[in-house]
């Protein structure tokens, strides 16, 4: 019993990974364990530039920032913030290959339909047919938070987050799941004192 409750767990966190492909890395981390960090403020790095050119985006970006630290007990103060949260984003292009073991771009069944005597791997493991490769294209999104201390004057924590956002729909989704995770990180770093 308890072996399947765990494999159902497993089946959940990578089936959950597989749809929500956004990773977060941490760049910098200087925490003072003695600074205590109860205001903040979200700003643009870039004035002008919006996230991922859209401004709708650059919206979602700095309300879920906000909404986000406010959840987590911190308050907006833009006059005299302990902390500032200096947001920018990136939109670049990419390529990855892609493989098939398809006989030539037909079906798995070959050109026989359903039942294909050439289909099983001859006894030395090649298949009968080449793989054919094909590059695609795809761009990546990417949203980097600096959380910057005012008094010391420094970043004490860079968090980025990265995923390929192919269509609009993606990148608002994107910008959501990043927040909550860079946000989530940033609190793991809070607490532990750095």
């Amino acid at each position: 019993m308890k072996s399947k409750i765990v494999i159902g767990l497993v089946a959940l966190v990578m089936a959950t990974a597989a749809c929500n492909p956004v990773k977060v890395y941490l760049e910098k981390e200087e925490v003072n364990a003695e600074r205590s960090y109860k205001t903040f403020v979200v700003i643009n790095q870039y004035q002008g530039k919006e996230a991922w050119n859209s401004p709708t985006l650059d919206k979602n970006l700095r309300d879920g920032l906000a909404q986000g630290m406010q959840e987590r007990g911190y308050e907006e103060n833009l006059q005299h913030p302990d902390l500032i949260l200096r947001y920018n984003t990136l939109l670049s292009e990419g390529e990855k290959e892609v493989r098939s073991n398809d006989y030539y771009g037909m079906s798995p069944y070959g050109p026989y339909g359903m039942y294909n005597p050439y289909m099983y791997r001859n006894p030395y493991g090649a298949p009968y047919w080449p793989s054919s490769t094909e590059i695609e294209k795809y761009n990546l999104g990417e949203v980097v938070i600096d959380f910057i201390d005012p008094k010391a004057d420094e970043v004490i924590l860079r968090i980025s987050a990265v995923g390929e956002v192919n269509n609009v729909k993606q990148k608002y989704k994107n910008i959501d799941v990043s927040v909550n995770k860079i946000l989530s990180e940033f609190s793991r770093n809070m607490h532990s004192g750095g």
